[in-house]
C-alpha cells in the first residue's frame, strides 16, 4: 500500500510540473521582444504616411506650376511682346497683345499668379495650396528694330503651403513668340 501511494505522489508531482505554466521571466521576455517589434512595425508605418505626405506636396507643386506655365506658354507663343527687355530676369510681370483676348497681364501677387485680361480685374491662375515665392522672366528680342525673335524665359520658386515641410522646386522654361499679326498681314 506504500508502495502504490508513493507511486501515485510522484506521478501527480509530475503533472504538476508539466501544469506549471510560464515563469515571470519567460512573459517579461516574451513582452519586451514583442514591444520592440510593435515599435519597429510602427516606426516603418509612420515613415511611409510621411513619405506619402511628402510625395501628395510634390505633387501639388508640380500640378500648380505646369497649370501656370502651360497657361502663360499658350499666351506667350501667339502674343505681341514689345518694348519689355529685360535681359537681366529682373521683370516681375509681363504684358502680352493678345490676338482674341487682348492685353494681358501676368504677375505675382501674394504667391498666387494672376491675370488681367485687357485691363480688367485680376484673376488667379494658380491654386492658394502652393506659394511662388518668385516669379521672373527675361525678356530679349522685344525691341523694334533687333530683327530677333522675341523670347521669354519664365523662373519660378514654388512650395507647398500645406503639410509640416516646406518643399520647394525651382522651376524654368522658355518661350519663343511668334506675333501672329504679323504673320496674317505679311503673307
Amino acid at each position: 500500500m506504500k508502495h502504490e501511494t508513493l507511486k501515485k505522489t510522484i506521478q501527480d508531482s509530475r503533472f504538476k510540473i508539466q501544469e506549471r505554466g510560464f515563469t515571470i521571466v519567460e512573459v517579461l521576455v516574451t513582452s519586451l521582444i514583442f514591444s520592440v517589434m510593435a515599435l519597429a512595425v510602427s516606426a516603418i508605418f509612420i515613415q511611409i504616411i510621411n513619405i506619402e505626405r511628402r510625395g501628395f506636396s510634390v505633387q501639388k507643386i508640380q500640378d500648380n506650376s505646369l497649370l501656370v506655365l502651360e497657361e502663360m506658354s499658350r499666351d506667350m507663343r501667339v502674343s505681341k511682346i514689345s518694348n519689355q527687355e529685360s535681359p537681366n530676369c529682373t521683370a516681375s510681370s509681363i504684358t502680352l497683345v493678345h490676338p482674341i483676348k487682348g492685353t494681358l497681364v501676368y504677375q505675382a501677387i501674394n504667391g498666387i499668379i494672376q491675370r488681367s485680361v485687357s485691363g480688367g480685374n485680376y484673376l488667379d491662375v494658380s491654386s492658394s495650396d502652393v506659394n511662388f515665392t518668385r516669379m521672373n522672366f527675361c525678356i530679349l528680342g522685344s525691341l523694334p528694330n533687333d530683327n530677333q525673335s522675341p523670347r521669354i524665359t519664365v523662373v519660378m520658386s514654388v512650395q507647398n503651403r500645406i503639410g509640416k515641410e516646406i518643399l520647394q522646386m525651382n522651376i524654368q522654361t522658355s518661350v519663343a513668340s511668334r506675333d501672329v499679326f504679323d504673320e496674317f498681314q505679311n503673307p
